[in-house]
């Protein structure tokens, strides 16, 4: 069989080496009648005849590498069938080999049971034989028994007949012999009686001692026991907790201001790294300020009204013109320039979308060394920064966060500003605001709904935080004319004059805030800059208010913004970079040695609530073992005597049971007999008659129990006989269970190596299978490299025919076009599906070439001139972070 298949295989490799051979004899035949008859035929016609040419020689193969293949799969298909039919013939004789060994395995466990159990029924009727047996033997000698007890009373009977005259009483008799009985026993019952209640009395007697005796011994026991002085011990519980709380404050306010100097000194030291980052690359941003603009400022200094904070066209129409004249002037004069040591530091917003502690300080030195210029030419104190006011500012930003407020559409968020002021134990914190479009990147984004405008906050620099705040500025004191200069007059600080209201604006802190998804004219993620403000305890408004009388929290020393740590400055930038290096770098060693001294004293602090920790726990720990074990050896005390008394009445009550029932038992004795003998009396025969009935009835009842004796040896039989056919029973049933564990694990282990056998079969037609079935595939993989080779020949003979016989197409081009949209050819793209992408780049200046307006968001509908200004590019509060507090005035 397997040399057949060799020779068929060695057969067909022979054939497909021929075909192949012939296919490429043809081939390079064809090429050379191409080349022949090239200038008599077509390109065309050529390049059609090589198609068919090769389209014949591999149908030719394909054909032949079918009929080998079916060949091969047939004698596969031969050699399963053939070991399929041997091992169903191998499997028939190995299921009739099982079936004999479990048929003789059987008839074994058979055999060997029907001889144990003739052995055991042998062994059973012998023993029952013999049961039989003596049970005859005890039936003979009891019976005789009972004939000699019933003779005996027949003779015992026939005597008292004979005396019959010495047996018989008369009524008169009987009746004295009962009363005289009676009387016996009615002189025993009562010397019982008494007998029992002298016992009982001297019982109670004796637990009543007993009982006083052990609550005598309880009660010295607990006298002799120590008792915590309670009140002693709470005071000093109480000493001790106050010295923990009192080392508690001094501990938190070591912390809180170290904690605060810490803060201080990184804030510094980031300045003075900044700044000599800055030096390498030095750009100076200022707000320059047109002719007339400060001494328009001191005109309202001077002039205002007492307690006056606007500036309007109705309240001062000269002063307005004037201010609006010089807006327009100063907005053409102050652009922002790009700060590349800034570009490289990166700002990154919190989660909730307002910025780092870190980058508020940033952004707030920025901000006051723009504007404290303005505020010192004017005539106005500028601005400090401290850590309360840094503190106040986050706190603000993440209160507005947390409300969800939407600035551009409901102005400020009061309850937040006065959360935040009860915070900090202030009167009230100020605020300006103006919506962003200068710090984040702005996108147009169409088909988004109705907001066009995207505000992204990824990706952005400390430049770009720099260029928000300064565009922020200069909408607050150039774009302020419609808000009545609200928050112009907020950051330059010119409400306190001539107002006897304790109003913020002496130290500041620049915070940012957006929400995320949060929607308003026309734009999404919107947000803004906020300008919060406090007073200063140490401010000339704040310490005239205070002389005149009023109560303002922000001067009270126990309000927490003035705490140690919380109301320590912050350096602020000086626009000489080298001098301001040297200040930064003094105020850093300054900081630095008082980080080093408040570190020591919070040690100690610490160190002292750590042993006040430690004392009161040891002082609470030894009260409280000196009362647990006062209580435990007072609880052992009280469960002794009260076990004790316990022990003593369970005694007292043992005894009187004992007692009682002696005393009950001896009356119902003594009853007993005297009814036994009264019945004995009244039994006496009063003639011969009923002598004769009584003397019957003893010898009926010695028969009867003569009978009662045979029956019980009876039964008793019986049993013995049961119980040897039961233990046959148990025997054969132990032995038969034996031969069946035995049986079925020999058949179990036959089952084992048939179904191993039957698996060695199977699996030697399953790997025979694998086999076949591996070199089949082989033979079609095989087959099918070998047409591929062929095709791809015969493909790149054709098309080196094709570049041969068919002239090349001339060159060209196809013209791209290009959209664009108003005329710019940077913002529109078209791709090759045809649609357009519109790339809105980062707004930088409006069409004026100016920073484009950020702090208008009117109500107002009606104008369209401004209305695409106002949707693309911000919103602007109506308030102007005022939060007025009543007079308080100590009387």
């Amino acid at each position: 069989m397997n040399r057949k298949n060799t020779i068929l295989k060695s057969t067909l490799l022979a054939t497909s080496v021929v075909t192949i051979s012939a296919v490429t004899n043809v081939t390079v035949h064809a090429d050379d009648m191409a080349s022949k008859t090239q200038s008599q035929n077509t390109p065309e016609k050529q390049i059609a005849k090589k198609q068919d040419n090769n389209n014949q020689q591999l149908s030719a193969l394909k054909q032949q590498q079918s009929n080998s293949e079916n060949e091969a799969a047939k004698q596969n298909a031969d050699k399963l069938t053939e070991l399929q039919e041997n091992n169903a013939e191998k499997i028939k004789i190995l299921d009739q080999q099982l079936q004999n060994q479990k048929q003789v395995t059987q008839q074994t466990a058979n055999d060997q049971l029907a001889a144990k159990t003739n052995t055991v029924r042998q062994s059973e009727q012998a023993q029952a034989v013999a049961e039989n047996d003596a049970y005859q033997s005890q039936v003979t000698a009891q019976t005789k028994a009972n004939d000699q007890a019933i003779a005996n009373q027949q003779q015992a009977n026939d005597q008292e007949l004979a005396d019959a005259t010495k047996h018989i009483v008369t009524p008169e008799q009987k009746q004295s012999q009962i009363d005289s009985a009676t009387k016996d026993t009615q002189q025993a019952l009562d010397q019982a009686k008494s007998d029992h209640d002298a016992t009982a009395n001297k019982l109670n007697d004796q637990l009543t001692n007993d009982l006083k005796q052990n609550a005598q011994q309880e009660q010295a026991a607990k006298n002799n026991l120590k008792q915590p002085n309670q009140a002693d011990n709470q005071k000093q519980l109480d000493d001790a907790q106050n010295a923990v709380n009192n080392a508690q404050g001094k501990a938190n306010d070591a912390q809180n201001a170290l904690t605060n100097a810490k803060n201080t000194l990184s804030a510094n030291q980031s300045a003075l790294t900044q700044a000599q980052d800055a030096q390498k690359d030095h750009v100076v941003n200022t707000i320059n300020l047109p002719a007339g603009y400060i001494d328009a400022w001191k005109e309202y200094v001077n002039t205002k009204e007492k307690n006056d904070w606007l500036v309007t066209e109705s309240t001062y129409p000269d002063l307005f013109k004037k201010l609006e004249t010089l807006d327009k002037e100063a907005l053409k004069n102050n652009v922002y320039h790009t700060d590349l040591a800034a570009a490289k530091v990166p700002v990154t917003l919190n989660a909730n979308g307002t910025l780092s502690r870190d980058d508020i300080i940033k952004a707030t030195r920025f901000a006051v060394s723009l504007l404290n210029p303005i505020r010192e030419a004017i005539g106005v104190t500028p601005y400090k920064i401290t850590n309360a006011s840094i503190d106040v500012a986050q706190d603000v930003a993440n209160e507005y966060r947390k409300d969800n407020w939407n600035t551009w559409e409901h102005a400020h968020d009061n309850d937040a500003l006065d959360h935040v002021a009860n915070k900090w134990n202030i009167d009230l914190v100020g605020e300006s605001w103006t919506g962003d479009v200068a710090f984040g990147q702005v996108k147009w984004t169409p088909n988004n709904g109705d907001t066009g405008f995207v505000h992204n906050y990824n990706n952005l620099t400390l430049n770009d935080l720099y260029q928000g705040i300064y565009s922020s500025i200069l909408s607050l004191l150039f774009k302020d004319a419609d808000q009545g200069y609200g928050h112009a007059t907020d950051i330059l600080g010119v409400r306190a004059a001539n107002s006897d209201l304790p109003l913020a604006g002496d130290n500041l802190g620049v915070s940012f805030e957006y929400g995320k998804g949060m929607k308003a004219g026309g734009q999404t993620n919107v947000g803004g800059f906020h300008f919060n403000s406090i007073s200063d305890a140490s401010s000339k408004n704040v310490q005239r208010l205070v002389k005149e009388g009023y109560v303002v929290d922000a001067a009270d020393p126990n309000s927490k913004v003035n705490q140690a740590g919380y109301r320590d400055e912050i350096a602020i930038p000086d626009q000489d970079l080298q001098k301001q290096i040297i200040e930064l770098q003094a105020k850093v060693n300054e900081n630095q040695s008082q980080v080093d001294q408040l570190t020591k004293t919070a040690n100690t602090a610490s160190q002292t609530l750590n042993d006040a920790k430690t004392k009161l726990a040891n002082l609470q720990k030894s009260i409280t073992d000196a009362e647990n074990n006062y209580q435990q050896q007072l609880a052992a005390i009280n469960t002794k005597y009260s076990n004790q008394a316990t022990k003593l009445k369970a005694e007292h009550d043992a005894k009187i049971k004992a007692e009682n029932d002696a005393y009950q038992a001896k009356v119902n004795q003594l009853n007993s007999d005297l009814q036994t003998k009264i019945n004995a009396i009244k039994a006496q025969p009063e003639n011969t008659d009923q002598l004769k009935a009584q003397l019957d009835q003893r010898l009926a009842q010695v028969k009867q129990d003569g009978q009662h004796k045979l029956d019980q040896l009876k039964q008793a039989h019986e049993t013995r006989l049961q119980k040897i056919h039961q233990d046959a029973e148990d025997t054969l049933a132990a032995y038969k269970a034996n031969l069946d564990k035995d049986a079925q694990a020999k058949i179990a282990k036959a089952q084992a190596d048939h179904d191993a056998s039957v698996k060695v079969l199977n699996d030697n037609y399953t790997q025979l299978k694998n086999q076949l079935d591996a070199q089949q595939a082989k033979l079609v993989s095989d087959d099918e490299a070998q047409y591929n080779a062929l095709a791809t020949k015969f493909n790149s003979e054709l098309a080196a025919l094709k570049d041969r016989v068919l002239p090349k197409p001339a060159d060209h081009q196809t013209a791209q076009n290009k959209q664009v949209v108003a005329g710019n050819t940077d913002t529109v793209a078209l791709d090759n599906s045809g649609k357009t992408t519109i790339v809105l780049p980062r707004v930088t200046s409006d069409i004026n070439g100016e920073k484009p307006e950020s702090v208008k968001f009117l109500p107002q509908t009606g104008n369209e001139k401004n209305s695409f200004a106002i949707i693309a590019l911000g919103a602007f509060t109506a308030m102007f972070g005022m939060n007025l507090v009543s007079r308080k005035r100590k009387f």
